[in-house]
């Protein structure tokens, strides 16, 4: 599932202090709660020792002292070419309680048989699942064959960010909540597109971590359900009129300076920015569309936030800080409240095989309950998963990123090793052929078509793949909370 995925198998903790509650729910039939008088060891399947005991076995053993953690790094499985099945051989290999997963780890393991179904603990234990957001409850189920399997203490989504002093000066009408992507690139082509490539002020700037100028082609088609690859990645899924008349929106944008053509970076991998990809950071775009990071980042990055229903946060120092407003992401007319643009970073899930499968769903309980959550709030980067925690601590409103859903749809998880790469270079060079004239529009969709179907094809002899799911608003950068 696309929501679901990033690009790649990144683990990128940032140490967040997690407490977590659990309640002893004895009783006929009933799942054990954790006995203090009795010695526990859990085995957990987590990246490394020292960030479980950082992020979740310190304060737990601190509460419970009779538990102890046995933990089993996940590092070398991340790592592996096929992270999935990486896992699977650990779980078997290693039989440990709880396995910390990756959404496509989760996904396969549920539907191998591998994981304990958590819905008769919730019922027996009263776990309050109506707590958690909805969103994720539900796109843990989906990916579980319509049966829970594990719980997700933090996700994240995409918001529209504005400039609302740019809104302000060039008497544009600021964005609201709901808006389709036709809006928001109307809204876009009100700026004025004057000056140069230096101070020119661009209506809507890429994200930060998308630096790919397909990438919002890619993101507006996902919000009506379509993906441009097949399931199994075996045919170039761009007949469809609707891609074309997205690119035509986009490169048009591209054309006119209505939008930043984004520049892909060159480097050995990973993440790359470059001065452009900071344009809404540095004043010179009115919009940008991004996930939560950039609320927590704002300190350092001269923002202010104040959501679409007024408030603010004035606690920065910055001399030039943006005064940025925050309405839900672009949606599509025919799903106004879905969104494609949702992850899941760590599921917290048991082992099947598992003999202390109550003690378990104990831990998990503690780490998605009310004292869990409120400290997390307080340090991680992702939004929770429970509900109550809709402000920061510092008072801004993050209530955008929890009124959209997951949109249902199918992705490709497997990849024919090389293909992206080909094809973000053959869209690079196509978009940019239209942006500065040298092709018609139509007649670069055509060659991207053209030319996507034999790089697809010749990836595809070699028989080799990689894993990633790109995915909107990530790409290959993800911050776990």
């Amino acid at each position: 599932m696309k929501h679901m995925l990033g690009r790649g198998i990144i683990y990128c903790l940032l140490f967040v202090i997690v407490l977590a509650g659990c309640s002893s729910n004895n009783g006929e039939g009933k799942p054990q709660g954790i006995d203090p008088d009795k010695p526990v060891t859990l085995k957990v399947a987590f990246i490394n020792e020292q960030m479980f005991y950082q992020s979740y076995g310190n304060v737990f053993s601190a509460k419970y002292p009779n538990v102890q953690f046995e933990v089993i790094s996940t590092m070398d499985a991340a790592m592996s070419k096929d992270p999935t099945q990486a896992m699977i051989d650990l779980v078997d290999e290693n039989q440990p309680d709880i396995v910390v997963l990756t959404a496509s780890q989760y996904e396969a393991l549920a539907a191998d048989g591998r994981l304990y179904e958590l819905d008769s603990m919730v019922t027996q234990t009263g776990f309050e699942l109506d707590q958690m957001v909805e969103g994720v409850v539900q796109l843990l189920r989906d990916a579980g064959g319509g049966k829970l399997y594990g719980l997700a203490p933090t996700f994240n989504t995409n918001a529209l960010y504005y400039n609302k002093d740019l809104f302000a000066k060039y008497g544009v009408p600021e964005p609201t909540d709901f808006m389709t992507w036709e809006e928001v690139l109307k809204l876009a082509a009100r700026f004025p597109t004057d000056g140069d490539d230096e101070t020119r002020i661009y209506g809507l700037a890429s994200s930060m971590f998308a630096q790919d100028p397909f990438q919002l082609i890619k993101d507006m088609a996902a919000a009506k359900g379509l993906n441009y690859l097949n399931a199994d990645a075996t045919e170039l899924t761009m007949s469809e009129l609707e891609w074309r008349e997205i690119f035509r929106e986009v490169v048009e944008g591209y054309q006119n300076k209505t939008i930043h053509q984004p520049v892909p970076q060159q480097g050995d991998g990973g993440m790359m920015f470059s001065m452009d990809s900071m344009l809404f950071n540095d004043g010179r775009a009115a919009m940008v569309i991004d996930n939560s990071n950039m609320i927590n980042l704002r300190g350092s990055m001269g923002v202010r936030a104040v959501s679409a229903a007024g408030d603010s946060d004035s606690s920065s120092s910055q001399p030039e800080e943006v005064n940025m407003g925050v309405v839900t992401a672009p949606v599509d007319a025919a799903t106004p409240d879905m969104t494609s643009a949702y992850t899941v970073s760590q599921i917290f899930s048991i082992n099947a095989a598992s003999s202390q499968a109550d003690m378990a769903w104990a831990f998990i309980q503690y780490v998605h309950g009310e004292e869990a959550a409120k400290i997390r709030s307080n340090t991680a980067m992702d939004l929770q998963s429970r509900l109550g925690y809709e402000t920061t601590s510092d008072g801004v409103n993050l209530e955008p990123f929890y009124k959209l859903k997951p949109l249902p749809m199918e992705t490709t998880h497997w990849y024919p090793k090389g293909f992206r790469d080909s094809f973000a270079k053959i869209a690079g060079e196509e978009i940019s052929a239209a942006s500065s004239g040298g092709k018609s529009v139509d007649e670069a969709f055509d060659a991207i078509t053209s030319r996507g179907a034999d790089a697809l094809a010749e990836a595809n002899l070699s028989g080799e793949k990689e894993q990633g799911g790109g995915g909107g608003f990530a790409a290959n950068f993800m911050f776990a909370g």
